[in-house]
């Protein structure tokens, strides 16, 4: 069986029988395998495939992973050999491991033997079989070599065998313009001048291939070119050849082309023809953020992910979700370059329109399209999902590729996106949280919050120093609070607050645009992309009814928190209904949890957004009732916990009644009344004044009373009542 086995590595690390091809594994296992492919039939000590693997900082686990991995190469290969029988393709000896595998057989043995030969006929044999050997070599290539392989050996010989590919496309073109045969070069090698510009050989064949082409001026434009560039970069005019080669074509001296030979060259055929120089691998990330601030911590925790998921072998998903305008996508792009030299394979970048007010979430048969286009392969209108993504799984396997799939809706948009290779590694973002791609996918999750308070400051500064060259100002703090320390509304209140004054920013009686002007009219020069209103709203719409409905009704709750049964009795609803609304909200982080387990809005704009969207879509009268819930949960609670915590020193109320679906408050002891009253106390207080300016009369006239029966008779009364907390209009009854 082992007869029928190839090795490839020109390209993906893959390996065959016959037309099926197998499973390599993980890229250290695929670098293991490669490692040995090198030297067939010659044992390589344990040692040996340890630096070539990993390199002089091994893991202390390494002896047990290369017997893990030798392993389940065996596996694969041989299916059928009983468990202690020995191996005849990856045999184990005293001093280590050799690959037991003919040298015809490994495509890099085969392309060296062809560069021999062709050494040996370039001295003494016909040029013309030459060139056949080199077109045989090359024609073996199918991408940069041992792609999708990891460590130091995998790393050199990259670099030694592309050097040995380029050289022999340039013997090859040699050879065609001694023939006259310029025309076929041409395209070849301005394809391979643009990846390896440096090469003055290049540029010399090709300079000469324009001018046997009758191009005298494209010649001499790739002179000019090649110098421009070696004096930026290096400093150095060209060499000597590429100088005299630029003298001869202006003086028409440059010799003629070598008479042809009496034997006329016969061309490889199609199948074995020379592949064009490989297309630069994709570099799709978009320009970095100017002024990127902070999140260090985040930064090295997503490090973190990746270094996990490189050592345990396992496909790398990491997912960014946050608040809408929290900086998802500027963290994923500014992580994602901070990997595109261990991403050899090339960058994939795509916006998924998750969240926008212009245009439907992308499908993911059109995100498909984009990524194979991107990755050079022509989009097949006719192919289902599923073949579309076969084929794009196909095409990254085996390749160090980063793929960036920003502003995702949901889970069942960028699973058909999900390679299946673990040398890949995939970014996420999006504002819901995406449980789906946690629990089935395995992705590893990072929940971005707002900015610290002195990155928002540095953040602020920057826009300032931008505009006006400095960035010391007093209204900096005040700034980072109107923007809720996100960092899209920073970057807008500072930029309109150094627009409104284009004197400079020193008069000390300037103040900064509020939240309510933020919303209003903050388009930055007619930027629906940079307008506050225009982030939020992309979230808002994407909300079902009932979820929309709970966003709007609770931002009239001015308290700082909130509970789930407030919610429902805010909204009218049972706790089963609210919970589910609650769930939207909290999944889209349009709310969050606290620490206690409480509910509030993700940040002040936010909760100044939902306000507004409650003024513009529902009627005074449906908000002032929404409002009266609340107030008679929080006085019909509020007694319950007075009477249990106080029997007998408060005043004798009638309760009010418990809407219905929402069970009223039970205590089970003093204790939990007492709990209650000192979590709720800041919310009892806001209350008091909403039942004022609502006019909400069983609120206004019964909170201010529970409020202070409360505060004169708990322990600390005596040294502690806050200064702003409601008096009741006549003296405390107790």
């Amino acid at each position: 069986m082992n007869d029928l086995v190839q090795v490839h590595l020109l390209g993906p690390v893959r390996a065959t029988r016959g037309d099926h091809e197998l499973d390599l594994g993980s890229p250290t296992q695929r670098a293991l395998f490669a490692a040995l492919a090198t030297r067939p039939g010659t044992t390589l000590s344990r040692q040996e495939l340890i630096n070539a693997v990993w390199g002089p900082n091994p893991p202390t686990t390494v002896e047990s992973s290369i017997y893990t991995y030798v392993a389940r190469l065996r596996r694969t290969f041989e299916p059928k050999r009983p468990r202690r029988a020995p191996s005849g393709l990856l045999v184990a000896d005293a001093n280590g491991y050799l690959l037991q595998l003919d040298a015809r057989k490994i495509d890099v043995q085969v392309f060296e033997k062809h560069l021999e030969d062709v050494r040996e006929l370039q001295r003494s044999g016909p040029w013309p079989e030459a060139v056949k050997r080199l077109e045989a070599a090359l024609a073996l290539w199918r991408g940069p070599a041992f792609g999708g392989a990891v460590g130091p050996l995998a790393d050199t010989e990259r670099i030694r065998l592309d050097e040995l590919r380029v050289t022999a496309i340039e013997d090859r073109a040699q050879l065609l313009l001694e023939a006259d045969r310029a025309t076929e070069i041409i395209s070849d090698l301005s394809s391979l001048v643009r990846t390896h510009p440096m090469r003055e050989r290049l540029h010399h064949l090709l300079m000469v291939a324009h001018y046997r082409c009758g191009r005298r001026a494209d010649a001499l434009k790739q002179f000019h070119s090649v110098r421009r560039l070696l004096i930026r970069e290096l400093g150095i005019e060209p060499g000597e050849d590429l100088r005299r080669c630029h003298d001869q074509i202006l003086n028409g001296t440059l010799r003629s082309p070598a008479p042809a030979p009496d034997s006329p060259v016969t061309l490889s055929s199609p199948d074995n023809a020379l592949p064009p120089a490989f297309a630069p691998p994709p570099a799709q990330l978009p320009r970095d953020i100017p002024g990127f601030t902070g999140r260090l911590r985040e930064l090295e925790r997503l490090e973190g992910f990746v270094t996990a998921a490189d050592r345990l072998d396992e496909a790398g998903l990491i997912l960014i979700s946050g608040a809408p305008g929290v900086g998802k996508s500027a963290l994923a792009l500014r992580f994602a370059r901070s990997l595109t030299e261990r991403f050899d394979g090339g960058q994939l970048h795509l916006d998924l329109r998750g969240f926008s007010n212009t245009a439907q979430p992308m499908m993911p048969a059109e995100a498909l399209d984009h990524l194979l286009a991107g990755l050079g392969s022509t989009p097949k209108p006719s192919e289902d999902l599923q073949v579309r993504s076969s084929r794009y799984r196909s095409l990254v396997a085996g390749k160090r590729i980063l793929i960036v799939l920003d502003n995702a809706r949901s889970a069942e948009q960028v699973r058909p996106l999900l390679p299946g290779d673990p040398s890949c590694l995939v970014l996420v973002t999006s504002r819901n949280r995406l449980s789906g791609l946690t629990t089935r996918d395995g992705a590893l999750r990072m929940t971005l919050d707002l900015m610290p308070k002195e990155d928002a400051a540095t953040l602020v500064r920057h826009v300032i120093r931008q505009a006006n060259g400095y960035a010391e100002h007093p209204l900096v703090h005040r700034l980072c609070q109107v923007g809720d320390h996100l960092p899209i509304a920073l970057r807008i209140a500072a930029e309109r607050m150094t627009s409104r004054f284009h004197g400079g920013l020193t008069s000390v009686g300037q103040t900064p645009p509020g939240r309510e002007d933020l919303l209003e009219s903050q388009d930055v020069e007619c930027d629906e992309q940079s307008s506050m209103r225009s982030v939020f709203s992309s979230s808002y719409l994407a909300l079902p009814n009932d979820a929309a409905e709970m966003f709007r009704l609770m931002s009239l709750h001015e308290g700082p928190t909130f509970d789930l049964t407030t919610a429902a009795v805010t909204a009218d609803v049972d706790v089963h209904r609210a919970r589910q609304s609650v769930d939207y909200l909290l999944s889209g982080h349009l709310l969050r949890i606290t620490p206690d387990n409480r509910l509030r809005f993700h940040d002040g704009m936010l909760r100044a957004y939902a306000k507004d969207r409650a003024v513009a879509e529902m009627p005074y009268q449906t908000r002032r009732a929404a409002v009266s819930r609340f107030l008679g949960h929080y006085v019909r609670t509020a007694d319950i916990a007075l009477r249990l915590l106080y029997p007998g020193r408060c005043p004798v109320i009638p309760p009010l009644p418990a809407p219905e679906g929402v069970p009223r408050l039970r205590f089970e002891c003093p204790e939990q009344a007492r709990n209650w009253l000192e979590t709720e106390l800041p919310n009892l207080t806001v209350a008091a004044r909403q039942a004022q300016a609502y006019g909400v009369s069983h609120a206004k006239e019964r909170l201010p009373p529970l409020i202070q029966n409360f505060l004169h008779a708990r322990p600390e009364a005596h040294t502690s009542v806050p200064a702003n907390s409601p008096r009741p209009e006549g003296p405390p009854s107790m």
